[in-house]
């Protein structure tokens, strides 16, 4: 009787922590149109703080950036020549000129290009 407590215990262990250990790795995506942003700035405030290596701040947050759109290619846009947006969805209603607030997840800068780049962007309208 004894052993089948102890392994009817050991069983429901193994079970919690298996369950535990994929809840850690296969966590729930972000929504990042849903989250609130860490910092909200313009693109070249944004740009010297990579510059300045003073990343901790924005790395892998959610992050609101101002601006004019300097390119329009396909899924993506450039604000002031300093920020690279990634949208999930093509994005027809922008043109080259526009004042923007783009709200996305800042993923890190690019050295050879001095860019700093964002996906999962939207537009910003608070």
């Amino acid at each position: 009787m004894k052993r089948k407590i102890v392994f009817l215990i050991v069983m429901l262990g193994l079970v919690a922590g298996a369950y535990i250990g994929y809840k850690y790795l296969y966590k729930d995506h972000r929504n990042i149109e849903n989250e609130v942003s860490v910092l909200e700035v313009e693109a070249d405030e944004l740009q010297l703080m990579f510059q300045n290596n003073q990343t901790n701040a924005v790395l892998d947050k959610t992050v609101t950036v101002g601006g004019t759109i300097t390119e329009i290619e396909g899924n993506s846009i450039t604000i002031d020549e300093k920020v690279h947006c990634s949208f999930d969805h093509r994005i027809d209603q922008l043109n080259v000129g526009d004042q923007v607030r783009v709200k996305g997840r800042c993923i890190g800068y690019d050295d050879l290009f001095e860019i700093v780049k964002l996906d999962q962007s939207t537009i910003y309208n608070p």
